[in-house]
């Protein structure tokens, strides 16, 4: 796991302090090396967490024995070993025990068709001297980030946005705004600011050195892997589901610097400690976030795993205060609003962590394969409010029982704003110039008929990747590297072949899950309502020495978000203020979106 920035400037050197302040802003990315390289046209740097092969000779830049290719690189491919074997079989001399140096030996043997073998997550880029181009590719999931930025006389790339920053001023993506606001998240390629975007999973890119021309093939589109087979029965589906999970985790044990786990309390994280114990055979240290006496605290289940798997387990506390102390920093690097309160607690969980390893598992993704989240039980109905919704506009349906739902879905796609808990309407009224357009979330649920093929493509992809950004920036700000078994391209081969009356047949949710994890967790933890990690966002939010000291922010005149509501904003927090919280849009988002709006004044 690393952090890197490059920058291809045709027949120019670029600055070493430029570069220099590039690597600096990724240090927490890699903390235990760094270096670039540089010639005429481009210059890479690049900051190193060393997990596999963390010797120095593993570190990188790393250049091929001929001098061609040189290689900068963030990620972990997972089945290295086998590939690795596979080149030396065929007289290539490996002088590492890593995955870096597999990577740079498969591209130097098999070009762009290293991507097809490649199981894991990724962001890297070669230099290839002799072709006189930079080629940089994204995993299929996109667990990995990576930045493209085009400036003038040149192409910047980087892990995070804030290298691509020094290259020009940057302002907010208006777009991403309303997208941010709505959904917490700007889906496709907004990268939250004009003219730095997110390089689509899947992609590959050659960039001239010559002129910086960009070329961009997408070389595997997992929404093609949604493709059920309606066949299956329930014991062949159950018995595929579970050997691909067990050996997607088996996959993801392997590390020279140990790991830990994220244990909430669901059935997820817990799955992935019963399965790691059980591949691992060894004693697994894991640590869950504690809302102390709160009803939102899961710890009487994380107690429960903990006793099971004898696990050495840590709980960090999160209270009101604490969350709001650590709220900016969490935003900062998020570098958007955090698309949900619980980054804040997985970056503090991570702090923990770090003592232990510089590795963690998490059960991130199993609800986007799975059908884990309530939208999948209520599909049928959800299905049905749509069709009616586009009988009639939304003022025309009463806000009343029996169709409130239909009222608040008319006229959108339900597989899209099912997602939405909040007052959407409410906070479009708010900011009437923000309101989302069809963007990456409308081309995916686009491209399937069946309703629930269209959640799934729609929380695969948007949702999904939310999570991903999520975990890796939360945990990278802790210098840790957080791994997503769940989120495994050989895995979703399978799940999104299974039979949707099995994998969701309405009335619940996650059953087949929850069918293979039978065996390795308890009955009522299974089978409870889903929690996930909810946090009392208007408690802290009413107390003004926790949370609630942000709303002043909201209430100045100089409010940021003022420029897009006006006055309407203030009176939002008057209300709140006075106990008339009933029909206000949800708080924590203004709150969230107003610090990342102020931690952007003064970057360059």
């Amino acid at each position: 796991m690393c952090g890197f920035a490059a920058v291809i400037a045709p027949g120019r050197h670029l600055s070493p302090d430029l570069m220099g302040a590039m690597e600096r802003d990724l240090h927490h990315r890699g903390p235990d090396s760094g270096g670039g390289a540089a010639e005429e046209g481009w210059a890479v740097r690049v900051r190193r967490l060393a997990i596999l092969d963390p010797s120095a000779g593993a570190d990188m830049p790393m250049t091929d024995s001929s001098g061609r290719f040189t290689l900068i690189y963030n990620g972990e491919i997972y089945n290295f070993r086998a590939l690795r074997a596979e080149l030396a079989a065929v007289g290539v001399v490996f002088r590492t025990q890593g995955d870096s140096e597999v990577l740079l030996e498969g591209y130097k043997r098999w070009g762009d068709g290293v991507l097809q073998r490649l199981e894991g997550m990724y962001a890297f880029l070669i230099i290839d001297r002799v072709a006189g181009e930079a080629v940089a590719a994204r995993d299929p999931f996109g667990i990995k980030p990576l930045y493209l930025r085009r400036a003038p006389g040149m192409v910047g790339l980087a892990s995070e946005m804030r290298p691509l920053h020094r290259l020009g001023p940057v302002a907010v993506d208006e777009a991403a705004l309303a997208e941010l606001l709505t959904f917490g998240f700007a889906a496709g390629r907004m990268g939250n600011l004009r003219g730095i975007d997110r390089v689509p999973g899947g992609t590959v890119l050659h960039i001239r050195l010559a002129d910086g021309r960009v070329a961009e093939r997408r070389f595997c589109d997992v929404l093609e892997t949604i493709a059920p087979d309606e066949g299956a029965d329930l014991a062949r589906a159950t018995a595929a589901a579970a050997a691909a999970l067990a050996e997607s985790i088996r996959a993801h044990l392997v590390s020279d610097v140990g790991y830990t786990v994220q244990l909430s309390g669901g059935v997820d994280s817990s799955l992935v400690v019963a399965l790691a114990t059980g591949a691992a055979d060894r004693t697994l240290t894991s640590f869950g976030v504690s809302l102390g006496e709160h009803p939102f605290d899961e710890g009487a289940w994380r107690q429960q795993v903990v006793a099971r798997y004898r696990l050495d387990h840590h709980e960090v506390p999160l209270d009101g205060h604490r969350f709001a102390d650590a709220l900016p920093r969490a935003v900062r690097h998020m570098e958007g609003p955090v698309p949900h309160g619980g980054c804040v607690a997985l970056m503090l969980l991570c702090e923990e962590a770090r003592a232990v390893s510089k590795v963690i598992l998490t059960g991130e993704g199993a609800d986007e394969f799975f059908g884990g989240y309530l939208r999948y039980g209520l599909w049928s109905k959800l299905a049905w409010q749509e069709r009616l919704g586009r009988l009639l506009p939304p003022w025309l349906w009463p806000d009343t029982w029996p169709v409130q739902g239909v009222r608040r879905l008319a006229g959108r796609d339900a597989a899209i704003y099912a997602a939405v808990y909040h007052d959407f309407a409410g906070l479009e009224r708010l900011f009437p110039g923000l309101v989302p357009g069809p963007g990456a979330r409308a081309a995916a649920s686009a491209r399937f008929s069946d309703f629930r093929d269209r959640l799934f493509a729609v929380d695969q992809t948007a949702y999904l990747e939310s999570l991903l950004v999520r975990q890796d920036k939360m945990s990278m700000a802790a210098s840790v590297e957080a791994r997503v078994p769940f989120v495994h391209l050989p895995l979703a081969r399978v799940l999104n072949r299974l039979p949707r009356r099995l994998r969701v047949p309405g009335g619940v949710t996650k059953p087949l899950l929850k069918r293979l994890a039978e065996p390795h967790l308890p009955h009522d933890l299974l089978h409870r309502r889903k929690i996930g990690l909810w946090l009392p966002y208007d408690d802290w939010l009413a107390d003004p020495g926790g949370l609630g000291r942000y709303l002043d922010l909201l209430a100045e005149p100089g409010a940021r978000l003022a420029s897009y509501a006006g006055a309407a904003l203030g009176r939002v927090v008057e209300s709140f203020r006075a106990g008339r919280r009933r029909g206000l849009p949800p708080l924590f988002t203004l709150v969230n979106t107003e610090l990342w709006l102020r931690s952007l004044e003064g970057q360059s």
